[in-house]
């Protein structure tokens, strides 16, 4: 296919699909997680998936037309939380209003893009950070991998806790299945089979499959073997939904949320002000985020100066979608760091984002797909590719305390705050008082210094 250049790129057709299939899979959590989050804030959750889906599908064919990446463009997790958290609850906006929040912080985002402020983000992020946005990525990657799979569990307060392991069989044949299925792939790519993933996730989920035959056999002999076999289907199709969807969501809401947040009898030249600092920091957070995820999932491709060729294009593919999204209902996107799954398969060009976002559009109109993978299957691949994301911290110079300590509280912050915002927000402003404090101003630019601010100054304003 000459839009994607597959042969220039080194793949082909096949490859390339089941590259996009194994992003999906591995991103198809969130697809539950983030409507759930949603929910929590008051926004009615079916409508919240829907959109989520839709958002992904478009937000991924762009990148996949635009930029020709294998990179897909799914929610924020953290951008989530923030939205429900932040926006909805704390600071009282409605859904609507959120929406709009979000919209014009995804335009200026894409201003952002398309007068290169973007690029220079990119290139102000300490190196030493961006490693340590990689290995937090990875940390967190293994965390959730470990928790969907049951080895690990948190609680209310946050503490994490491995499993029971004498009062949990089931869990037990997951947790088995999750360390089965990291072994293949390692044993895979150490003898250099192609499609090293998929086969791995292959093998998974038919031993998951048929081991949980063989279990109910033996726990309830009585049953026939095709009452047993889990049978795949797609289930109806979600058509309550997207009737809601379309008259609540599609574009009503932001109308709605222009109309109540500055012609409201309570708006006042205060609340304009609040409203333009939050929008800014939405912004920032997307943009950092984007970058920082672009870089994580992207080392394999930067020259010897720490540049990646398309990132112009994918960035500009991000925010287009981040504003779109929000028209449709779904807080800002980001590249998603699960894109790394499609990329380990061997994803090389857009072809797989575009074959991810067609699984979005089937997950949007039967959401039944979802429950044809077990979250064993996306586990093993989570912890194995979190493993190798680790690998950035070989390069941070711990040595240098300016340097050092930042990357630590990114590292830390991100798979234990779940989220990447936070991550990298700290970390950028521990990194300009360090760098400061120690007299090493040219280790700090300009650019830098001004985010630190503005993410300082959002900790104690909103």
């Amino acid at each position: 296919m000459k839009v994607f250049d597959l042969q220039g790129k080194g793949t082909n057709f096949v490859a390339e699909i089941l590259a996009g299939i194994t992003t999906f899979i591995t991103m198809s959590y969130l697809l539950v997680e983030c409507p759930a989050i949603l929910a929590s804030g008051g926004v009615e959750q079916s409508s919240a998936y829907l959109s989520v889906c839709l958002a992904c599908f478009i937000g991924s064919l762009l990148m996949g037309f635009i930029a020709n990446q294998p990179f897909v463009v799914g929610p924020s997790l953290g951008m989530t939380v923030f939205f429900s958290s932040t926006l909805l609850t704390e600071l009282h906006y409605t859904y609507t209003q959120a929406l709009l929040i979000t919209l014009f912080a995804g335009l200026i985002v894409l201003i952002f893009t398309l007068i290169g402020f973007q690029n220079a983000i990119f290139n102000a992020i300490p190196k030493s950070l961006k490693n340590s946005i990689s290995a937090g990525l990875g940390i967190y990657m293994a965390l959730v991998g470990f928790k969907n799979a049951g080895f690990l569990s948190s609680d209310s307060n946050g503490q994490w806790k491995l499993m029971n392991f004498s009062d949990a069989k089931d869990s037990l044949w997951a947790v088995g299945l999750m360390f089965f299925g990291i072994v293949l792939i390692g044993l895979f790519k150490k003898f250099h089979f192609r499609l090293t993933t998929m086969l791995a996730l292959l093998a998974t989920g038919l031993t998951y499959y048929l081991g949980t035959v063989l279990l109910k056999t033996a726990n309830l002999s009585n049953l026939s073997l095709r009452a047993l076999i889990p049978v795949p289907h797609l289930g109806s199709f979600n058509s309550q939904a997207y009737a809601l969807w379309g008259r609540g969501v599609l574009f009503k809401n932001l109308s709605d949320g222009f109309a109540t947040l500055f012609f409201s009898e309570g708006t006042t030249w205060k609340t304009v002000l609040s409203i333009f600092l939050t929008v800014v920091v939405c912004s920032l957070f997307n943009s950092v985020e984007s970058n920082g995820v672009i870089y994580a999932t992207a080392r394999g491709q930067l020259d010897e100066n720490g540049q990646f060729g398309s990132l112009k294009k994918t960035l500009l593919s991000g925010s287009i979608a981040s504003a779109t999204g929000s028209c449709l209902g779904s807080p800002l996107l980001s590249v998603a760091p699960e894109s790394s799954a499609g990329m380990a398969a061997e994803g090389k060009t857009g072809l797989t984002a575009v074959t991810s976002a067609l699984l979005f559009l089937l997950a949007s109109m039967f959401p039944a797909v979802l429950t044809l993978i077990p979250s064993v299957v996306t586990s093993c691949v989570m912890v194995f590719l979190g493993i190798t994301m680790l690998a950035a911290a070989k390069d941070i110079d711990f040595g240098d305390i300016a340097e050092g300590v930042p990357a630590i509280i990114t590292m830390i912050l991100i798979p234990f705050t779940s989220s990447v915002i936070d991550g990298i927000a700290v970390g950028i402003i521990v990194h300009m008082a360090l760098n400061l404090l120690t007299l090493k101003f040219k280790s700090v630019k300009i650019i830098e210094v001004a985010v630190a601010l503005i993410f300082a100054a959002s900790y104690f304003l909103i």
